[in-house]
């Protein structure tokens, strides 16, 4: 209703301009241009207004913690080949790849390992108790995307124990309307990617199906792969706004040759498939100030490993993890603010060749508060996660009862400028892979303790019209940080809690938007300074390979009507690793339900790794068309309404 109600406001705005201004081109032109940015700058404010946590939902701009947003319109003009690509474009975030396009990859953010960092959809965690490497195996398509909220710093205190260094949650569309995607996309070493999306809403019900398979032939020797996702959203609407029910069902597959992927540079013929699926309910309702959100998800995953994709019987290990999570969350509006309170219970089962087999079970309490003072200028959230895991056979983690802290402070001198404070507790247990894992030339280790972390955070936010800026500097204490080490080149690796280290940072994101020539543009910058105690290991798997400088430009150009240039550029300093710059772009064409696009990732040719095995792929250029036939939106229809106003219609 209210973009209807501005597309009728616009229309009566410009003819009485019109009128007033005896049709004088220059400035029918400038007031059309002006209500078309100030629709567009709504419809993003309305898009990603609301942060999808646990329990206490607040708008973006009253967040008091460092937490960014790819918007859907970022995902558009980038045209990413794969969520790693886009998640790349975050300062703080390193995705670190084995292989091209989304095959398999480790995410952290500021110096974390890829066992700190927790990424959900929807909400709905993918922690994988095997293993961090499974983290990313996400049954979403880019097309399936409406944004993600990239949470830097703490997160226990809103999603747990896995969301020790941040979180990422990647939130799916809810298409109300009729509509029919599809998307060809063809380039080099054979690649082939297509996905399909049907969206059909049947009275109360919204729902989409989709369907994408990205294949190719692989950039060196077993380097090939096959990707499937399959996606159900669907949302049924109760008998008022404040009641709800929110369906997902997800399954992926992938295939791919893992040369060097894992161990040392001369085990190429390694293979792996793994299959993941997801399956979750969630219910919302609002009882007055109260509203109650229960959920009910279901993650499965499935690890096919062989050291010889051409002689599987030489070594392979076989992985089957089951996570099954029940929760409550709640929120209630009082005089004070917003109390959050929740529940969770967790099950979790693992069957394994090479692990055998475990099980335990986790409880986790959420409570939080946030104050309001001083004419709701000063917010004060304090909040607590006590967690307890029972049945463990994790040995000497120092398992049972734990709380978590945090503190969140954020004061607004007026509706442009705020100063914000942060700081929380953390913790991790090790995965079953670092407890029991075993093969010629890795040790797990059953008596590793669990590892925590402090951090605190100060930052700035500045947001006017079309120009933010987020700055703030960072410290974050582990102790008893896990990674892999061995002393000599030829001794196996094993996993051990080293005493502590300290990761101090700083952390920058502007962007500005003009929708003009230069339609946008974003810098975003992280520097980061890590240092470790008490440590005499010779090799480090993890620990000494974060990013020093991290440096992203993104400007997106409208060349003509209808024409796009998106370029991102990339500068990584690695610690311990060649540094080295990437250049990707994407140009696009729309014209009516059709969009034509040729995109480029490492237009500069550079030689890079992101891992220490396995070198990256070198220009890789493709090419597509992507069509969607649906009915039109009422911002589609009222930025219509504008254009055949000021073209006389």
């Amino acid at each position: 209703m209210k973009n209807i109600f501005l597309a009728l406001l616009s229309f009566v705005l410009v003819n009485a301009t019109l009128h007033a201004q005896e049709k004088n081109d220059s400035n029918i032109k400038e007031a059309v241009a002006n209500l078309q940015n100030d629709l567009d700058r709504m419809q993003y404010d309305i898009e990603s207004i609301v942060i999808q946590e646990n329990r206490i939902n607040i708008p973006f701009s009253d967040v008091s913690r460092n937490l960014e947003i790819i918007s859907s319109s970022e995902i558009k003009n980038i045209n990413p080949a794969s969520i790693n690509e886009l998640l790349q474009t975050v300062a703080g975030v390193d995705i670190r790849q084995r292989g091209a396009n989304g095959v398999q990859a480790d995410i952290s953010i500021r110096g974390g390992t890829f066992e700190q960092t927790l990424v959900l959809i929807n909400g709905i965690k993918m922690v994988d108790p095997q293993t961090g490497h499974h983290m990313m195996n996400l049954p979403v398509n880019v097309d399936d995307i409406e944004r993600i909220e990239v949470l830097k710093g703490p997160g226990a205190r809103v999603y747990g124990q896995n969301a020790f260094a941040g979180a990422v949650n990647i939130i799916t569309k809810k298409k109300r309307t009729k509509s029919l995607s599809l998307s060809v996309e063809a380039g080099d070493y054979d690649l082939i990617n297509a996905n399909f999306s049907a969206s059909l809403p049947y009275k109360r019900l919204s729902q989409t199906l989709s369907y994408g398979i990205n294949t190719a032939e692989g950039y060196r020797y077993n380097t090939d792969y096959k990707i499937n996702n399959v996606l159900y959203t669907g949302s049924i609407q109760g008998n008022s706004r404040d009641e709800s029910l929110d369906i997902l069902a997800g399954y992926t597959e992938r295939a791919f040759g893992a040369n060097s992927f894992y161990g040392n540079t001369s085990f190429t013929e390694q293979y792996e498939e793994v299959k993941t699926g997801i399956v979750s309910l969630k219910y919302q309702k609002s009882f007055g100030n109260l509203t109650v959100k229960p959920n009910v998800s279901m993650r499965y995953n499935e690890d096919n490993w062989q050291f010889n994709r051409e002689n599987p019987e030489i070594f392979q290990n076989f992985h089957n993890s089951r996570v099954f999570s029940g929760n409550i969350n709640s929120s209630y509006q009082n005089k004070l603010g917003i109390l959050g309170l929740g529940i969770e219970y967790d099950k979790i089962d693992l069957n394994s060749t090479n692990l055998n087999d475990h099980a335990r079970d986790q409880l986790g309490i959420h409570l939080e508060h946030r104050f309001l003072l001083l004419d709701d200028k000063l917010d004060i959230t304090p909040g607590v996660y006590y967690l307890n895991i029972m049945d463990a056979d994790t040995s000497g983690s120092a398992l049972g009862s734990e709380f978590y802290p945090g503190l969140d402070i954020g004061y607004s001198f007026n509706n442009h400028f705020k100063l914000f404070f942060s700081s929380g507790y953390t913790s991790r247990i090790p995965t079953y892979t670092d407890l029991y894992y075993s093969d010629s030339g890795n040790v797990g280790n059953p008596n590793l303790q669990a590892e925590s972390a402090f951090t605190v955070e100060l930052g700035t936010k500045w947001r006017r019209n079309k120009t933010s800026l987020q700055a703030s500097i960072f410290s974050r204490r582990t102790t008893d940080q896990i990674d892999w080490f061995k002393e000599d080149a030829d001794d196996p690796w094993m996993p051990d809690n080293f005493n502590s280290a300290t990761y101090t940072g700083l952390d920058l994101s502007f962007s500005y938007r003009l929708n003009k020539f230069l339609d946008y543009l974003q810098v975003n910058y992280l520097y980061l300074d890590a240092s470790f105690e008490d440590t005499d290991f010779a090799f480090s798997r993890n620990a000494l390979e974060n990013l020093e400088h991290q440096l992203i430009i993104q400007p997106s150009f409208q060349l003509m009507d209808h024409l796009n240039l998106n370029l991102v550029y990339k500068y990584n300093s690695r610690v311990n690793l060649d540094d080295y710059s990437l250049l990707s772009a994407n140009v696009s064409y729309d014209f009516k339900s059709f969009q034509f696009f040729v995109r480029g990732s490492n237009l500069l040719d550079t030689d890079y790794r992101e891992t220490n095995l396995v070198w990256m792929p070198g220009r890789w250029v493709s090419a597509g068309i992507k069509m969607n036939f649906a009915k039109k939106t009422s911002k589609q229809k009222a930025k219509e309404a504008l254009k055949d106003i000021y073209n006389g219609k």
